[in-house]
């Protein structure tokens, strides 16, 4: 049986969310104000009333601001609906907790959108041998247009991410983030060595043309698939609360 996933958010990100999902042949209803002529031709289905897509639907996606993930998160884990919160799942590893725990308690889906997590470039980096030595991720941007959070938490996020889900230790990992940088640079290093001294190392380029693929479509058919199957997503919910726990050791303030 096909799930009814609905989206609520059709801003800078929720827009390409929409159209990936629509693509999917899995979108029920929409709610957001924000791009809606650019999104027409997809013949959408647009509410203006919240409750009503949570209790109409299958599954929901959260890709509204940052500040409202874990108010939309609770309210759609506490109609026991299956949940897909773009990043960061909280503004707080305490909030970011309480939707794991929830999430877990109602045996919901809890997907958290680390898109990185779904590329070539993290499989490689998983299958480098030994123990891990160092980690280092960087994500510069020339400028962005999400001004709420500050470029950790808006930028860095996606880096932090990378290192939970390679079980970096976080003494071992740095992070470079910022959007007023002379050059976009996305990039995450691994360095680890064997038992026999061997040292083996990976840089992964997002941005290389080479490196180059459709990794949302990847992550939002992950979470379809979740759903139906009733899997545990690979960035859960604890692994978004330990991104965000990570995220607060390393920049406190989330704001600019």
């Amino acid at each position: 049986m096909r799930p009814k996933i609905s989206l609520i958010g059709t801003g800078t990100w929720g827009k390409v969310l929409v159209q990936k999902f629509h693509q999917l042949g899995q979108l029920h209803l929409v709610y957001g104000h924000q791009n809606r002529d650019a999104l027409a031709p997809l013949n959408l289905r647009f509410t203006e009333d919240i409750e009503a897509l949570i209790a109409e639907s299958d599954a929901v996606v959260v890709a509204s601001p940052s500040e409202t993930h874990a108010q939309l998160g609770h309210q759609v884990l506490s109609a026991k609906k299956d949940l897909f919160v773009e990043k960061p799942l909280a503004l707080s590893s305490k909030e970011a907790r309480q939707l794991a725990e929830r999430a877990d308690a109602s045996e919901c889906v809890l997907m958290v959108g680390h898109t990185l997590c779904y590329s070539t470039g993290f499989q490689r980096l998983k299958e480098l041998p030994g123990e891990i030595i160092a980690a280092e991720g960087k994500f510069l941007k020339t400028s962005t247009q999400e001004k709420y959070l500050n470029a950790y938490w808006n930028l860095g996020v996606h880096m932090v991410a990378l290192a939970v889900a390679l079980q970096v230790p976080p003494s071992r990992f740095v992070l470079e983030a910022s959007d007023a940088a002379p050059v976009n640079q996305r990039t995450f290093e691994l360095r680890k060595q064997t038992k026999d001294g061997q040292l083996h190392a990976l840089r992964w380029d997002f941005l290389a043309p080479e490196n180059k693929e459709d990794m949302l479509m990847v992550e939002c058919q992950h979470f379809v698939d979740c759903v139906i199957h009733r899997r545990k997503p690979h960035t859960d919910g604890w692994q978004g609360m330990e991104t965000v726990a990570q995220l607060e050791a390393i920049h406190p303030e989330q704001r600019k």
